[in-house]
């Protein structure tokens, strides 16, 4: 606990502290809310499952965010109290799909319950027309849909990319002699409202990235140190510069969830 107080006291305004709600008791717990919010430190809280709705309220006098699952809340009757709960609070309320969506999921009459609902292909494959049907769904609501696709782009994704609707693509899966393909994917994707994300993970052409970014990608540069002075390393530190809303990554921004 001590060691977190000091770490609180050494972030600057406006920084992000991850937290498990597992890792303390509810008034250690509360009392770290409470500083980030003097502080000014805005708080991811992990939902495993352990507190109940009324802990969560009572938690909740200090604003965080509650990041939560179908592994830790199967139940969406117990989903919505939490939700009830939270937000008068002004505490957002984030969910990650782990299973498969199945037809009679509770997601589907409930997606007004979170600010993003997040998927990821990486561990499984995920059926292009169930997503899109999910981001028909969420383009209706406040919300947002969070999409990680771990394979090459194909021209379907345009499907998954309607209003309020992010996708993040590793240019590890982009090969520039697809590179007409890819740019008018992107350019699709814009025309309905899509955000997509392109995560430089490789070294690619200048020109190429450039393209990227003009076809309407945000783009997010994780490579090793870039030689200063070049015209990637001006790229991409104007990139770094740019912001993204809390709700279109999962947690770290720089991760391919």
């Amino acid at each position: 606990m001590e060691n977190l107080e000091l770490q609180l006291a050494r972030m600057p305004k406006g920084s992000r502290l991850i937290l498990r709600d597992d890792l303390y008791d509810l008034s250690p717990l509360k009392d770290i809310l409470e500083k980030s919010v003097t502080g000014k430190i805005r708080v991811s809280l992990l939902d495993t499952g352990r507190l109940s709705p009324e802990e969560l309220e009572w938690l909740g006098e200090f604003p965080f965010s509650l990041y939560t699952s179908d592994a830790s809340r199967p139940d969406f009757q117990v989903l919505n109290h939490i939700s009830l709960a939270l937000k008068p609070l002004g505490c957002g309320l984030f969910y990650f799909l782990q299973g498969e969506l199945k037809e009679e999921s509770g997601l589907w009459n409930n997606v007004e319950l979170f600010q993003a609902i997040y998927v990821s292909g990486r561990e499984k494959d995920r059926p292009l027309e169930t997503l899109a049907r999910l981001a028909e769904e969420v383009s209706r609501s406040r919300g947002a849909l969070v999409y990680y696709h771990h394979k090459k782009p194909e021209e379907n994704l345009v499907q998954v990319c309607l209003k309020n609707c992010w996708l993040h693509v590793s240019n590890k899966n982009l090969e520039e002699d697809a590179e007409i393909m890819i740019l008018d994917l992107l350019k699709e994707i814009k025309k309905y409202g899509g955000r997509p994300v392109i995560h430089i993970d490789r070294g690619q052409s200048y020109h190429f990235l450039r393209q990227l970014a003009e076809a309407g990608a945000f783009l997010e540069f994780n490579l090793p140190p870039l030689e200063p002075g070049s015209k990637i390393f001006s790229l991409a530190e104007s990139w770094q510069k740019k912001k993204l809303p809390e709700k279109a990554y999962y947690l770290y921004r720089e991760i391919m969830a």
